[in-house]
């Protein structure tokens, strides 16, 4: 199961849930912090990721898990911001 969700701050997360290797109903999730919005969990350009704590007894509530401390780490990282043109300036002289 995945989940595309924000902006929270300024960044989308993006978060995977599957079944863990523990016999019985368990699953286990995982969360991309990214600046854009990404089209799924696997193509997503990420600047972070966290994981859930615990395994959880569905997907929606791994996935739940996962979102969560993702967002609570948007708060700490700083949003994208594109550099300040620099002006340069011809000295009319001719490179040797």
């Amino acid at each position: 199961m995945e989940k595309i969700s924000g902006p929270y701050n300024g960044f989308y997360i993006a978060s995977y849930a599957s079944e863990s290797a523990v016999p019985g109903q368990s699953f286990f999730a995982y969360a991309k912090i990214c600046r854009g919005k990404p089209e799924n969990y696997w193509d997503a350009h990420f600047c972070a990721k966290v994981s859930g704590e615990r395994l959880q007894p569905t997907a929606r509530a791994a996935i739940a898990e996962a979102e969560r401390r993702a967002r609570a780490q948007t708060g700490r990282l700083v949003p994208f911001a594109f550099a300040k043109p620099t002006v340069v300036q011809d000295s009319g002289r001719v490179a040797k």
